[in-house]
């Protein structure tokens, strides 16, 4: 009965690190700015999630570049993508890697 417990344990904390990895980094703008840039690294077919706050009728603008030119924007499936915010609150912009473990830098604006 013991090691059925252990066994339980384990998995439950397992389970909370994945959901907690899972989790989205928020973007913050410097005060006055409205683009902001961020780096990371991604894993070989990983990907990375942001968000940003944005109001009705913005235009949120990312691009994204990487060492091994094989990241690209999830939503897109390009390396920059534009859309006017339809409904204000957190926007989301992902990062997918096609390739092997690499870095990449991040830029989103919103006007």
């Amino acid at each position: 009965m013991k090691i059925a417990n252990k066994i339980v344990a384990v998995f439950a904390i397992a389970a909370f690190c994945n959901v907690s990895a899972l989790a989205d980094t928020r973007i913050r703008f410097a005060k006055g700015r409205t683009s902001a840039t961020v780096s990371g690294r991604v894993a070989r077919g990983g990907r990375v999630c942001y968000v940003a706050g944005a109001r009705t009728g913005q235009q949120l603008t990312a691009t994204i570049s990487s060492r091994s030119g094989k990241v690209r924007i999830f939503e897109s499936g390009e390396t920059s993508y534009s859309y006017e915010v339809e409904q204000s609150g957190d926007q989301s912009v992902c990062v997918d890697n096609l390739a092997g473990t690499t870095t990449y830098s991040l830029t989103v604006s919103i006007r």
